[in-house]
């Protein structure tokens, strides 16, 4: 089998996409639940099988590892990925008997996959039926491990303190008006003394814990699509990190500090800044800071006045290449903020100074006058910095202009 995995790998790569879509399609509990965090959750574990079942063909013996370890962290035990499958099943209100429709769709989709290239190989009856029996023994397995999660979860005993932080939690961070002595009632029962300030930090799904915990200073909700905790007063780097680390995720949003009972504005720009990394404007592992990314966050807000406004501003560009429209507004970036200094834009985008005077006379053919106004400048920084990352050519350290 060891020759037949090498064969199936790289035609078994896209399926989870193909399971996926077949279960949304089949199964009308998921319906919605895909569209968004939840949809990458499911689909982590879905290609977390798919590979393990490679992997099996080429060593039958294989340890329950896998490959699944979202977003760069540490890799996860095979088995552990599905029991927390199983257990946000619970969490998501759905029924022991959607999850085991959910794997038996996995493995038909697979399966008919797998048909197609044994076919196309030319593997034999013997071969076929060997696949057949191995992967229902995965399906069988995978699947039981994720029961065994959904129901140690609905039978974890109700701890009254773990209640009452899970409670206490989600009123602060709903964003709805709450009466100021029921969130003193119930952090009482939740052991929490409430801080003058507290902190969001909002997390990129799905979460996985190690064997680290969350301090009992913090009140955390990290089972659910947006998992996010509460830290009281303001968060440190070297404290993101560990949480970073602690709970295997990837990137880490970080609102600003604020007042208990504000705590859903800090949340909300957390999970803003958030989308920063997901758009690409951060490293994939990064920890992504609300307050250094205020103006951002604020344009990010604005997209139906910001599309009109990067229209008109970048109505002259509109005869030039896609490649040309992208280093001149670079060039543009770099010229409002090192305010015109050839020198100073030169060592700032990686070219040459002739080379950049020449995309300045561009520049200048192109806005004239707006340089030297400063509401059109204010406009122009207003849209430049409203693209992914305020740097939409993402530098170019070429030292020539070819084509520009």
């Amino acid at each position: 089998m060891r020759g037949i995995g090498g064969i199936m790998r790289p035609e078994l790569e896209d399926v989870a996409g193909e399971i996926i879509a077949e279960i949304r399609a089949a199964i009308p509990e998921y319906q919605g639940s895909f569209d968004g965090p939840y949809g990458r959750w499911m689909t982590e574990g879905v290609r977390q099988a798919i590979a393990l079942f490679v992997d099996r063909l080429g060593e039958p013996a294989a340890a329950t590892g896998g490959p699944a370890h979202p977003r760069g962290s540490a890799p996860l035990d095979g088995h552990e990925v599905h029991r927390r499958i199983g257990r946000q099943e619970l969490h998501e209100g759905r029924s022991l008997d959607t999850l085991q429709h959910a794997y038996r769709i996995g493995v038909r989709v697979a399966w008919r996959r797998i048909m197609r290239l044994g076919r196309r190989s030319g593997f034999s009856s013997a071969v076929m039926s060997q696949l057949a029996d191995r992967m229902l023994a995965l399906m069988d397995e995978l699947s039981s491990v994720a029961l065994d999660g959904y129901r140690e979860a609905k039978s974890e005993p109700a701890d009254p303190v773990m209640a009452a932080r899970r409670r206490l939690v989600r009123l602060l961070a709903c964003g709805r008006p709450v009466a100021r002595d029921d969130i003193e009632d119930l952090a009482r029962l939740a052991r929490w003394p409430v801080p003058d300030t507290v902190t969001a930090i909002a997390f990129s799904p799905p979460v996985w814990p190690s064997s680290g915990e969350v301090p009992c200073d913090m009140l955390a909700d990290v089972t659910g699509t947006s998992p996010f905790l509460l830290a009281p007063g303001a968060v440190t780097a070297d404290e993101a990190a560990r949480l970073q680390a602690s709970l295997v995720c990837g990137p880490v949003g970080v609102g600003v500090p604020v007042e208990p009972f504000d705590a859903a504005d800090s949340l909300r720009l957390a999970r803003r800044v958030l989308t920063l990394a997901a758009d690409g404007a951060a490293s994939p592992d990064a920890v992504v800071w609300a307050e250094e990314r205020l103006p951002e966050l604020l344009l990010q807000n604005a997209d139906a006045v910001i599309a009109q406004l990067r229209r008109r501003l970048f109505e002259p560009l509109s005869e030039l290449t896609q490649r040309q429209r992208e280093r001149t507004i670079e060039t543009l970036r770099a010229w409002l903020e090192q305010q015109g200094n050839a020198h100073a834009m030169a060592d700032r985008l990686g070219l040459h100074p002739q080379t950049v005077r020449y995309r300045m006379r561009r520049i200048e053919d192109a806005f004239g006058a707006r340089l030297r106004d400063a509401r059109g400048r204010f406009e122009l920084e207003l849209a430049v910095y409203s693209l992914s990352g305020g740097d939409p050519a993402g530098g170019d350290s070429s030292g020539g202009d070819a084509g520009s």
